[in-house]
């Protein structure tokens, strides 16, 4: 898992124990900002405003949807970068989502409810962006850590980790 260190509120915290309990599949170095993505400098990628983050965060969870529905998690793998393909091939994949995939959890929700993104941050190089959170969603809201890395003007995922929890009281 990706190692990172969050303010330790009562959604942070959750968030963290469904972090650490979910899936860890490959890990990236990025610098954690409080601040906004902020734009790339001229000439580099397209600036990764929240929308464009959210998208990113809904592709990869109805990936993740389609897989758990029907226990296969090749599309998953194939919309990855090269490197998460290699470390993972459908067989591992599947096996790593057996929890939420027992769960019967469904991601189709994601598509219509805006996530809360916890942090973002964007590699001093650019190259990385990671991005934590939950969507909240009744009976239990969903937690992401995604790891992307940037590949010509394409985001693609390089680790991911994704949990269910039981939503917090205020």
């Amino acid at each position: 898992m990706v190692s990172h260190a969050a303010k330790r509120t009562g959604t942070a915290h959750a968030l963290s124990l469904a972090i650490a309990m979910a899936l860890a599949l490959v890990g990236t170095s990025a610098h954690a900002q409080d601040a906004p993505i902020p734009p790339e400098p001229q000439g580099m990628a397209p600036l990764v405003e929240p929308s464009y983050a959210t998208a990113l965060i809904r592709d990869v969870l109805a990936a993740v949807n389609h897989g758990n529905w029907t226990g296969n998690y090749t599309v998953l793998r194939d919309i990855a970068a090269p490197e998460f393909a290699l470390a993972n091939d459908p067989t591992r994949l599947a096996g790593l989502f057996t929890p939420l995939r027992e769960e019967r959890l469904d991601l189709l929700q994601v598509m219509v409810t805006d996530p809360i993104i916890l942090d973002s941050a964007l590699s001093d190089s650019g190259q990385e962006l990671r991005l934590t959170g939950y969507v909240p969603l009744e009976p239990r809201h969903v937690s992401f850590d995604l790891v992307l890395g940037l590949e010509g003007r394409r985001w693609l995922l390089l680790g991911i980790s994704v949990g269910a929890f039981d939503p917090i009281d205020p």
